[in-house]
């Protein structure tokens, strides 16, 4: 542990283990993927859920973001939400979206 500039003491054990959890849902998505294959119609909400417990640990641990003003917090609980539901949106509407997108 060293000292801040408060005054108080930081352990980085927390950090090593948001870090190792990081890498662990890391590891679990790719054999989730691997082990079920891109046939099964719940994976892509399976890895939007892990996408967005990994975007929330980072700001929750490294980001700090629970400290944050409500406006700037809110707005990064918003900005981890975009990635999982653009995810979901275009599982489910791939085709119309592109469809919309031709020119």
């Amino acid at each position: 542990m060293k000292p801040s500039e408060s005054g108080k003491a930081v352990s980085l054990i927390p950090l090593a283990l948001v870090w190792l959890a990081l890498i662990i849902l890391s590891l679990f998505s790719l054999m989730l993927g691997e082990w079920v294959g891109r046939t099964a119609n719940w994976l892509p909400a399976v890895v939007a859920v892990v996408i967005w417990l990994k975007a929330w640990l980072v700001a929750r641990y490294f980001l700090e973001a629970y400290q944050c003003v409500p406006f700037i917090r809110r707005l990064v609980l918003g900005f981890i939400c975009f990635a999982p539901l653009s995810l979901i949106i275009t599982d489910t509407f791939g085709p119309e979206i592109a469809a919309l997108l031709q020119l």
